[in-house]
């Protein structure tokens, strides 16, 4: 059992940044989230941090619903102190109304920002910085999970503080939705700012509504290595609940300096 905490809460007028953008994505189709304003979801929820185990990640939206295969859990965290988060993740676990364990789970945290250690290894980090709004899927929940059960979302974010400066790293720009009959998939461009290479590139672009809460998610990925200055043209997947806006988040495997 845990310690009953205050219900999570946050304004609904407070709008939320979107890591990559909050405008209306290009083509987007109409889902059932559009104009849906809520931050929690199921709204009856609560979502409270393992005590001591979140440091300066604090979950500000939440989606928790059933998949195509297995429950889904999408967050959205956003980095309340004044250090980076290296290497973040966050895991999570369901309890039910009786306070009883269903269903745990974990996945990484995705940023768009990149920092170099100051060791000298010259070793490049994908950090949450300061102010930074990061997400997250967990979607191999079990499929049994009654969503109307489910009481409590408690999570800890485990992840690295170190000595690190920012740098450029990769940007994801010129984001449409495109809808067709599969769905709604992303297109757009992953540009390499670094000063080194990056192979096996890939880009997870989050739906999300109006205030920022993440609704499903999508991927793309390659097998191409993409030099100094270069870009890759990408499009992903398709998600089964499109929302008026979209946060994209690079990622790749970065060649030595």
């Amino acid at each position: 059992m845990f310690m009953l905490a205050k219900r999570f809460l946050v304004p609904a007028a407070v709008l939320l940044p979107l890591a990559c953008s909050s405008e209306a994505s290009d083509g987007a189709g109409v889902g059932e989230d559009i104009g849906d304003d809520a931050l929690i979801v199921p709204e009856d929820l609560t979502v409270m941090a393992l005590p001591g185990g979140n440091g300066v990640l604090n979950v500000i939206a939440l989606t928790l619903r059933k998949g195509p295969t297995n429950t889904e859990l999408y967050a959205a965290l956003r980095n309340d102190g004044d250090v980076p988060a290296c290497s973040a993740a966050v895991s999570v676990e369901l309890y039910d109304k009786a306070q009883r364990s269903l269903a745990s789970g974990i996945n990484g945290l995705l940023t768009q920002h990149y920092y170099r250690l100051t060791d000298g290894s010259g070793a490049i980090a994908a950090c949450v910085g300061p102010g930074d709004v990061t997400m997250a899927a967990v979607t191999d929940l079990p499929s049994d999970i009654v969503i109307e059960d489910v009481g409590y979302v408690v999570y800890r974010c485990p992840y690295f503080a170190l000595d690190v400066v920012p740098i450029d790293g990769l940007t994801v720009t010129q984001v449409k939705a495109v809808t067709g009959g599969a769905g709604t998939a992303y297109t757009g461009m992953l540009l390499n700012e670094l000063d080194v290479a990056v192979s096996n590139p890939s880009v997870t672009v989050f739906s999300a509504n109006r205030v920022g809460r993440p609704l499903g998610v999508a991927f793309a990925s390659g097998t191409v290595q993409i030099p100094p200055g270069g870009s890759w043209a990408f499009e992903t997947d398709t998600v089964d609940t499109p929302g008026p806006a979209h946060a994209a988040y690079p990622a790749g495997a970065f060649a030595t300096p």
